[in-house]
């Protein structure tokens, strides 16, 4: 009789033992080796510019071409919808139209497959697009978190060499332009996107662009000189002319505290 009931309790235990660890494992982010992806079809960042060089707007991936690059950019500001920007060793580039708002993070590591994403270049933006997919998630996966990567620390002169393009910086010495104190970021409650003039000490200046609809549109722009980081990007118009552009992800990453330089 004993030995029964220790059997059953026995039984019990481990029927306990095994439901409190199904139910507390939780599950680990997808984390494939690379090296088990077939090397002839991962790409970088670079390679995707060449193929546009090569094959013009619109190409259209066939095959399952993977990309790993680190996510520098999100849309939880509002000053981007339904959007990313990337970055790997050897670039930066933008994710558009992707299927849900607050699909990535910043720090994230991501494999990307490419098949039926398109390319194009909107006005000197390179975008990787996924209007043709129904589920981005099942194209872009998150296989590390927390993964942050440093801003490259630049001049206005290195962005305009086209350096850094789509890619996280930090610029120092530099404050808004005297025209725009008083001025906030954008127009909360607008519906488009606004410029605003930042300026190094010799003069030199890159624009501030930012959305109506970010949480910060209508913070006042800080008065002072010092660091700011961001992502960079560009706009070519149709004459021809550049206009290098500086994205917030935060005001909380610009530090503005020190006087004016004049």
């Amino acid at each position: 009789m004993k030995n029964t009931i220790y059997s059953k309790l026995g039984i019990l235990i481990v029927i306990i033992f095994t439901l409190f660890a199904i139910t507390n494992c939780e599950p680990e982010p997808d984390s494939p080796p690379i090296n088990q992806a077939d090397q002839t079809k991962v790409l970088q960042i670079k390679d995707i510019y060449q193929i546009y060089e090569d094959s013009g707007e619109n190409y259209k991936f066939s095959d399952n071409y993977m990309l790993y690059a680190n996510v520098i950019m999100d849309d939880s500001s509002g000053n981007i919808y339904k959007e990313a920007y990337i970055q790997d060793s050897t670039g930066g580039i933008n994710l558009y139209k992707l299927t849900y708002a607050d699909m990535l993070k910043v720090g994230d590591y991501v494999r990307i497959n490419l098949k039926d994403t398109k390319l194009k270049n909107y006005s000197g933006k390179m975008e990787i697009v996924f209007e043709d997919i129904y589920d981005a998630t099942k194209n872009v996966t998150a296989i590390k978190k927390n993964n942050f990567i440093e801003p490259a620390e630049v001049s206005l002169e290195d962005i305009f060499a086209a350096h850094y393009d789509c890619e996280r910086v930090k610029i120092s010495e530099v404050q808004f332009a005297d025209n725009q104190l008083g001025l906030t970021y954008a127009n909360r409650g607008g519906t488009s996107s606004q410029n605003r003039t930042l300026v190094d000490c010799s003069g030199k200046s890159i624009i501030v662009r930012t959305s109506d609809y970010a949480k910060f549109a209508g913070d006042t722009l800080p008065n002072g000189n010092g660091d700011i980081i961001g992502v960079i990007t560009k706009y070519i118009y149709s004459g021809g002319d550049t206009a290098w552009q500086l994205l917030v992800r935060n005001p909380n990453e610009f530090s503005l505290n020190n006087p004016r330089c004049r």
